[in-house]
C-alpha cells in the first residue's frame, strides 16, 4: 500500500515541531514522500536494501551521516520509513511516541480512505485470500445465490493497475460513494477492454481486491481455451492498453490455466496471482506473465521461502566482488556464451575466463558446466524473488 504525500507532510511536520531535527519519509520503493526540502520529494533515495526488511528502529548511514530509522506499519506490514537526522541515543525516550503517532496518522489515513466494496468484491476477496478446503462448500452456496456459473471453465487473470489506489482513489480529498464510483467505472473499462477481444463468450466476474489489483474470471470453453490463452500472451498489451491514461501509466497481467467450480475459482486465482507477483519481482512491470511459462519459479515462489533465501544465502554470499558477480550475471543472461558475455561487458574473452575460474573457487560450482550451473541460477533467482 501506497503512502500519500500528504499524510506523509502530516507525519514530517509533526517530528520537526516535537524534535527541531529533519525528518524523511521514504516510501517502500525507496521514494521520498516527504522531505523539509521540497526539491527532493518524488526522488529516489539511496538507502541500504536491508532498511527496507527492518523491523525495529536503528542507526543507520545515509551519505556519510548517522540517520534513525523508524519503520511505520500499518495492520503489521511496513508501509513506510521515517528517517531522523539524529543519533538514536538522543532520542531514546521520544522514540515510542514517535513512532505511535506517525502510526496512528497513518492508520487513520488508511481507514478513512478505505473504499466500500460491492458483495462481488467481498465475496470474491475472502475466497481467494481465506478460504480453507473445509470453508469451500459455504463459498459455493454463496456463488450460486450470487449467480455464478460454476460448473463454467473459467481462467483467472489478475491485473496490476499500478498507481490505481494512490492516483484514481485518494488523489483528491473525495467522499466514500465517488470512490465506489471510481472502482465500479474501473471494472467495467476492464470488463470492455476483456469482451472486446474476447466476444464470444461475455460470461466474466470481476473483482477489486484493494490496493492496485483485480481479478477477471472470465469463462471458457475446450476449444477456446488454448487460443485464448495465446491471444492473451500474443496480444496482451493489444488488449489492456485502453485501460491506460494520464494516472495510470503502466500495467502488469498475470495468468494460468482454467478450471472450473469454485475451488478452481481459487486455484486459478493462485496461478494467475503467483504468476503476476514473480513476474513483477524479476522482468518489471507493463507485461503479461502466463502461469505455464514460468517452469521451477513457479516452485520456488511456493516452496519454503526461509529455506530458499538460506539456500541462497550459502550459495552466494561468500561472493561480494561487484565485477565477478556483474559477469555471472551477465554469462547467463548470454546463454553461458563467453564471446557475447564479452562483447555485453566491454572486456577481453581472456577476462571473462579469468573471472569464471575465480568464481568456480569461491562457490565451488563452475557455471560452466551445466548441472552446477543450473544450481547458481536457482540462487540468483530465488536472491532476486526475496531479496
Amino acid at each position: 500500500m501506497q503512502l500519500s504525500e500528504k499524510v506523509s507532510k502530516e507525519i514530517k511536520n509533526y517530528i520537526m515541531n516535537l524534535l527541531n531535527r529533519d525528518a524523511f519519509v521514504i516510501s517502500m520503493e525507496g521514494v521520498c514522500l516527504a522531505s523539509p526540502d521540497p526539491n527532493q520529494i518524488g526522488l529516489k533515495i539511496d538507502l541500504p536494501k536491508d532498511v527496507f526488511k527492518a523491523d525495529d528502529s536503528r542507526t543507520i548511514n545515509v551519505n556519510g551521516k548517522q540517520q534513525v530509522l523508524i519503520p511505520l506499519q500499518y495492520q503489521r506490514e511496513t508501509v513506510a520509513l521515517l528517517l531522523l537526522s539524529e543519533k538514536i541515543e538522543n532520542i531514546s525516550n521520544y522514540l515510542s511516541l514517535i513512532k505511535s503517532f506517525a502510526e496512528l496518522l497513518i492508520q487513520q489515513y488508511y481507514e478513512n480512505n478505505k473504499p466500500t466494496f460491492d458483495t462481488t468484491d467481498q465475496f470474491i476477496t475472502k475466497l481467494v485470500n481465506n478460504a480453507s478446503k473445509h470453508d469451500l462448500p459455504f463459498y459455493e452456496s454463496e456463488a450460486k445465490v450470487l449467480g455464478y456459473d460454476l460448473s463454467a471453465k473459467r481462467i483467472a487473470i489478475v491485473i496490476h493497475l499500478d498507481g490505481f489506489w494512490e492516483k484514481c482513489l485518494l488523489s483528491i480529498d473525495q467522499p466514500s460513494f465517488e470512490r465506489d464510483e471510481v472502482i465500479k467505472n474501473a471494472k467495467k473499462s476492464i470488463e470492455t477492454a476483456i469482451n472486446s477481444f474476447f466476444s464470444r463468450n461475455n460470461d466474466i466476474i470481476i473483482a477489486y481486491l484493494g490496493s492496485d489489483k483485480f481479478v477477471i474470471f472470465k469463462a471458457v470453453n475446450d476449444q477456446d481455451q488454448e487460443n485464448i490463452v495465446k491471444f492473451l500472451k500474443k496480444s496482451y498489451k493489444s488488449i489492456f492498453e485502453p485501460l491506460k491514461n494520464y494516472r495510470i501509466h503502466s500495467i502488469a497481467v498475470g495468468f494460468g490455466e482454467a478450471y472450473e467450480g469454485i475451488e478452481g475459482l481459487v486455484s486459478g486465482f493462485r496461478e494467475a496471482d503467483l504468476s503476476l507477483e514473480l513476474g513483477q519481482k524479476l522482468w518489471g512491470k507493463d507485461k503479461g506473465y502466463y502461469f505455464g511459462d514460468l517452469g521451477i519459479l513457479t516452485i520456488l515462489g511456493e516452496g519454503n521461502r526461509e529455506k530458499n533465501i538460506q539456500f541462497s544465502n550459502q550459495m552466494l554470499d561468500c561472493m561480494n566482488n561487484e565485477d565477478l558477480n556483474k559477469t555471472l550475471e551477465c554469462f547467463f543472461d548470454q546463454n553461458l556464451n563467453l564471446t557475447e558475455t564479452a562483447e555485453k561487458l566491454g572486456v577481453h574473452r581472456n577476462t571473462i575466463i579469468y573471472r569464471l575460474n575465480q568464481i568456480s573457487k569461491i562457490l565451488g560450482a563452475d557455471p560452466r558446466v551445466f548441472d552446477q550451473a543450473m544450481t547458481i541460477k536457482i540462487a540468483l533467482l530465488i536472491r532476486r524473488l526475496f531479496a
